[in-house]
């Protein structure tokens, strides 16, 4: 085969023209500068951002806006929740907490939210309560995801008009809604399954079915909670021949 006749630096330059660039994450300041880089955590009161000159530190008060893509950490670690291994999610979202806790960033809201989920999951109630003060504290913004998970505490409770008023921010919100964000479809699945628990515990079994179905088949987003609400629509259906799916 005939040699190439392009010097070598040039066949290495082309290579890599072609190779993939590596994404930066973004921190955009109040005063409409932008600082590039890898954001590797949050440490007293200051984003972490690695650059090529070292790392730097950001106070998060100066910080208008992260532009970062949850780390796979994080898809990991829902990963395990959903597949049903809460304590092994609970170690991995408490790292990824105790790294980025406070960032102003979708993903990290969802990340405190998500380790108050999973304690309850493992069966620490005070610890799942604990988190999602801590979500409060951190995210103000974040209520309604907070509420939601004392949403879930309150219904194992058997305290349901405190459940019911916890979950009505929620489902309001997903009654205005066909097209949920990302964000918003998974805590709408479960505050409609939720509230069909309550409805179905004071034996309002039509309008019980009405929320399980909302759950699995409008806002399918959290597969556990969609599969366990159409489990009990079947069965509402099967123990209750009158009712009639909306």
């Amino acid at each position: 085969m005939k040699a190439s006749s392009l010097p070598a630096f040039l066949l290495l330059f082309g290579f890599a023209a072609v190779g993939p660039a590596v994404a930066q994450d973004a921190v955009i300041l109040k005063s409409g500068l932008t600082r590039e880089g890898k954001v590797v955590g949050v440490s007293g009161g200051n984003v972490r951002i690695q650059t090529a000159n070292g790392t730097v530190g950001t106070p998060l008060a100066e910080v208008r806006e992260i532009r970062m893509a949850a780390p796979p950490e994080f898809d990991a670690a829902a990963s395990q929740l959903a597949a049903g291994d809460a304590k092994g999610a609970v170690a991995a979202l408490t790292k990824i907490n105790e790294t980025f806790a406070g960032l102003p960033a979708p993903w990290a809201e969802r990340s405190a939210a998500l380790l108050g989920d999973a304690k309850l999951a493992a069966g620490d109630k005070e610890g799942a309560a604990a988190a999602y003060d801590n979500l409060t504290k951190t995210y103000p913004q974040a209520t309604a995801l907070a509420n939601l998970g004392r949403a879930r505490l309150a219904v194992d409770a058997g305290q349901f008009d405190e459940a019911s008023a916890l979950l009505k921010p929620l489902l309001a919100g997903a009654d205005k809604v066909a097209f949920p964000a990302p964000a918003d479809g998974a805590p709408f699945c479960q505050a409609n399954f939720l509230m069909g628990r309550i409805q179905e515990a004071a034996g309002d079994h039509q309008s019980a079915l009405a929320s399980y179905l909302k759950a699995a088949a409008l806002f399918p987003f959290d597969k556990n909670a969609a599969a366990e609400a159409q489990k009990r629509a079947d069965a509402l259906r099967a123990e209750h021949a009158g009712l009639i799916a909306p």
